[in-house]
């Protein structure tokens, strides 16, 4: 079986792309946790439970610290998946600009998993990128051209 080699045009293509691709997802993501610092904590009531398989899904109903009322549905944390019931109350984090919408338990950190997958796809793409756009090496001489 004959393999052929990607052209170096269609590796220069696809690189560039993929850079920028990381680029934009690392700029997205940084953006994410800046907005989520700058967010706030409250006390909320559980509406509603779901179970869903390994998954505990509630809806919580809390009061911003502008006095605005907010229904939010969301995942409870990895690590602390409890037995979570419809009344209790649970502390909440939520972003300042859109309070509704961000909303996590505090002592979530999962968006940071996000920020660390981009960087890590910012490094490959670097390097392919690096590797795809970088002079040929000359061929390397031939020490013993000529001899028998």
């Amino acid at each position: 079986m004959d393999r052929r080699r990607p052209s170096r045009t269609f590796l220069r293509v696809f690189s560039a792309f993929c850079l920028v691709f990381a680029v934009t997802l690392t700029a997205l993501s940084t953006w994410s946790l800046v907005a989520d610092r700058r967010g706030s904590e409250a006390e909320s009531t559980v509406l509603d439970v779901e179970h869903q398989g390994g998954r505990t899904i509630v809806t919580v109903q809390f009061s911003t610290s502008r006095g605005e009322v907010c229904e939010a549905t969301f995942r409870v944390a990895v690590g602390a998946n409890r037995a979570v019931t419809t009344g209790e109350r649970i502390r909440v984090h939520h972003s300042e600009s859109e309070p509704c919408l961000g909303v996590r338990e505090v002592g979530d950190h999962s968006r940071w998993y996000m920020a660390l997958i981009a960087v890590l796809l910012l490094i490959v793409f670097g390097v392919l990128a690096y590797v795809a756009w970088r002079r040929p090496r000359p061929p390397l001489p031939l020490r013993y051209a000529g001899m028998p």
